[in-house]
């Protein structure tokens, strides 16, 4: 996949530094694995996608969500966390509609993983078992849950993490975009802060590098495209069985603006799973995890507003009660 060289994207006073890269792997034919980082309208936007299905067909669902979720957050009049939600259900219905269309694309899907920066809040979106860590302060911390087989029986307390590394269903995952005509997404945020590290990757990473390995790259002093192709070698080094996706964005300023959008109360807590359909059921239940902030907006969230016909009904009988017995003779 062709995507533009690494490069220093400002928007307002936030500073953004960023790369990414995939290959193939060792072992594989084709490469499966999709990615986009760049600035959109509005934001700033990482996504990486790997698809699933047997070749081509995992090859096409990721380009797929990468392309769609790129050109909708692009086109959206919607504030960010609607905007997010809308380009995940289009994406979805996009690839599964698709595979309906065209048989030999049955049971194609993909991942997809995504992170959108606006200003000082980073939103997380997330579909499937590519990653997204923040290194901070010398720490790292995973801000996804992996949607496979094994990770809900290790958060289930059923298997320990070196088990999950080595079942024979560690591959299986639990949710896909496209796979079915509703998705699950989770969506979460973060404060973005000064010296911020990202990385984005897909299973062909992680499968391979400890977190501790991962903090040890992504702490050095380089640069975004120095430490993805650290990430690259050492996954190589190892073996590389599966494709190898790693996008690292690295905050160099961030300025604080007021958002549109108010944000939910607590920051770091597990991410909040939404079903995502053909409807706007989902879409809505976002919109009020995130509701905007303007005034119309403030308005409709009020208790007596589904009423206000009849309140205002009311008020004008009153009114004209008020004024004929002011002119009664």
């Amino acid at each position: 996949m062709t995507v533009p060289p690494p490069s220093r994207s400002r928007r307002s006073k936030t500073l953004i530094a960023h790369s990414g890269k995939t290959e193939t792997g060792r072992v594989r034919t084709i490469n499966q694995d999709s990615f986009f980082v760049g600035e959109v309208i509005g934001g700033y936007l990482a996504v990486v996608a790997d698809g699933m299905g047997g070749h081509s067909t995992g090859e096409v669902a990721s380009q797929k969500a990468v392309a769609t979720i790129q050109s909708e957050l692009e086109s959206s009049k919607s504030y960010p966390p609607a905007a997010l939600a809308r380009a995940v259900q289009s994406a979805n219905l996009e690839i599964f509609d698709y595979a309906s269309e065209h048989p030999e694309n049955h049971g194609m899907g993909t991942t997809l993983t995504t992170v959108f920066i606006d200003d000082q809040v980073g939103l997380v979106g997330h579909i499937g078992d590519s990653r997204v860590y923040l290194v901070r302060e010398g720490e790292i911390q995973q801000l996804t849950l992996d949607h496979s087989w094994v990770a809900e029986r290790v958060r289930q307390g059923i298997l320990t993490n070196d088990e999950a590394k080595r079942h024979r269903l560690r591959n299986v995952i639990t949710n896909a975009l496209g796979a079915l005509p509703e998705v699950k997404l989770d969506l979460s945020h973060f404060e973005v802060q000064k010296g911020d590290r990202l990385l984005l990757c897909s299973d062909g990473i992680n499968m391979l590098l400890s977190d501790e390995t991962l903090l040890e790259i992504l702490s050095d002093d380089a640069t975004p495209d120095e430490l993805t192709q650290r990430l690259m070698d050492e996954a190589n080094k190892r073996g590389s069985p599966d494709n190898i996706t790693a996008v690292v964005i690295e905050v160099e300023a961030v300025e604080t603006r007021n958002k549109k959008y108010a944000l939910p109360r607590k920051l770091h807590e597990e991410p909040s799973s939404i079903t995502i359909g053909g409807t706007n059921t989902g879409i809505r239940r976002i919109e009020e995890a995130y509701p905007r902030q303007d005034f119309m907006s403030q308005l409709k969230r009020k208790s007596w507003y589904p009423y206000r016909f009849w309140i205002l009904g009311i008020l004008y009988l009153i009114l004209l009660i008020v004024v004929f017995a002011l002119w009664r003779p």
